[in-house]
């Protein structure tokens, strides 16, 4: 019974986290293609910058509590409520870490008006202690909740956005879209979350501590091997090249931050109940990885073939460069959301340190050859040592997450289909680039020839599983 119970919410947890998350996506393509037109390159550009000084201040508070607290089995109320105390003092401490430090991070870029709106940004640090109640909601696989917050909060500050925009506020459109997605979520959280501090125990969090300790200095070097490409745009490149980047890397990177996202909200607290039963965990978890990569590879695949075609089409002609950013962006994205995947079975095990590790390989592998390259290639330079650093990042991982399963190429041998599907999708659909033909009939050939190639090979291959979805679908469909 509570196996099946599991599976439930398991099964439940990523059907709204994978829905939630996909609407949000789609969305925020369609939000972001009318700022894209009603903005400049350079605004984006600038409050690209502005973000990577937040990213990375988020890195340093994402201490790890939120996975340590999820993957305990032993943790009380009273931690819980010490846990959030600690952050929210983290955070005030950071917030004027961040204000007061806008000159300098406006200094390294060479942009002087990037220091009011850093400074505006730096109070989203403290905006975000009130996000903790969704880590009750995840350790309690109440996903439902906080996927609607998501979905209200993103909506609601985008609408507001392209009404600042509209009416002329430039930039600014685009830093209070963070601030008031942030108010708004932290706000519904509470809200969903049906949860109050209390009184604080800080005895016993020490092991917590440490495993926090560990995923803190993963974020903190995921930092680096996410961002370090943008920090060396917008320092040596320039806003309107960081602008270009910027859209090509949300939506090329932005889909593995999502996978990142619910997985490691799905599956860890589900998996973290059965991480010592050997047989159970593996399969189960082959299971989630399997199913996860026969969508997920062929969709960054097919958006690698259609790049090209889609960035005149939605984004206008002024965009048309980032196209080609996003052809070699895609692949990033393909390997670090795999990399998520496998990281999640890891974090599931309590073996945060070799997430730390991982992410020390990706950084020295790819920032030297960044920096060489990018002296005569420029912004392709630093894609290519990106690239590699992903590579590495990936491998790495893929022998821990086939220790963690205490199987032989664990990972490859279950993603070997998903591949499959993946390059026989790919050539055909990136052959119509070399058709004499316009971007937007270009683009509705291949995503009709790519989808239909994608359902006739997926039958083939898993003829089970697609008759299965089948008459899911037809029973749903019947009542």
């Amino acid at each position: 019974m509570q196996q099946k119970t599991l599976k439930k919410q398991v099964i439940g947890g990523i059907a709204w986290r994978g829905s939630a998350d996909v609407i949000q996506q789609v969305l925020q393509i369609v939000f972001t293609i009318v700022l894209a037109r009603l903005l400049t390159r350079g605004d984006f550009g600038l409050v690209a910058m502005a973000l990577i000084v937040n990213r990375f201040v988020k890195a340093m508070t994402s201490i790890g509590f939120g996975s340590a607290i999820i993957q305990s089995q032993e943790i009380t109320k009273e931690q819980i409520s010490g846990i959030f105390y600690i952050q929210l003092a983290l955070n005030i401490v950071l917030t004027a870490v961040v204000y007061f430090g806008s000159g300098l991070a406006a200094s390294f870029f060479e942009e002087p008006d990037l220091v009011p709106i850093i400074q505006v940004i730096a109070f989203v640090i403290f905006i975000q202690t009130f996000q903790f109640p969704n880590i009750i909601l995840r350790k309690r696989m109440e996903f439902k909740s906080f996927s609607i917050a998501e979905i209200v909060s993103m909506v609601t500050s985008n609408i507001a956005a392209i009404i600042m925009a509209l009416y002329g506020f430039g930039v600014w459109s685009l830093v209070w879209r963070l601030i008031l997605q942030r108010l708004i979520y932290g706000a519904l959280s509470f809200y969903y979350g049906k949860w109050l501090p209390g009184k604080p125990e800080f005895r016993g969090i020490k092991p917590l501590f440490n495993f926090g300790i560990n995923m803190m200095g993963a974020q903190m070097v995921y930092f680096f091997a996410e961002n370090m490409i943008g920090m060396l745009t917008g320092r040596f490149l320039g806003k309107e090249v960081m602008g270009l980047f910027n859209i090509a890397f949300n939506l090329a990177i932005v889909p593995a931050s999502k996978i990142q996202s619910v997985l490691t909200s799905v599956l860890t607290p589900g998996f973290s109940k059965i991480q010592y039963h050997a047989e159970k965990f593996r399969a189960n978890y082959t299971l989630a990885l399997g199913y996860t990569s026969l969508v997920f590879i062929p969709f960054m695949v097919m958006l690698m073939a259609i790049s090209q075609n889609l960035i005149f089409t939605f984004y206008g002609e002024k965009w048309q460069e980032a196209g080609s950013y996003l052809m070699v962006l895609s692949v990033v994205g393909l390997l670090r959301g795999l990399s998520h995947i496998l990281r999640s079975a890891i974090i599931s095990k309590g073996k945060s340190k070799v997430i730390f590790v991982s992410t020390i390989v990706e950084v020295v592998f790819s920032l030297p050859i960044m920096y060489i390259l990018m002296q005569d290639l420029g912004i392709y330079g630093l894609m290519i040592g990106y690239l590699l650093g992903a590579l590495f990042g990936w491998i790495y991982t893929s022998i821990y997450y086939n220790k963690a399963l205490e199987q032989k190429n664990a990972a490859l041998s279950t993603i070997k289909d998903a591949v499959l599907i993946a390059i026989i999708v790919f050539i055909p659909v990136y052959s119509i680039n070399f058709l004499d033909i316009k971007p937007v009939i270009g683009l509705i050939i291949q995503l009709i020839i790519g989808s239909i190639i994608f359902v006739i090979i997926l039958r083939s291959l898993k003829r089970e599983l697609f008759d299965n979805i089948l008459i899911k679908l037809k029973i749903k469909k019947n009542k």
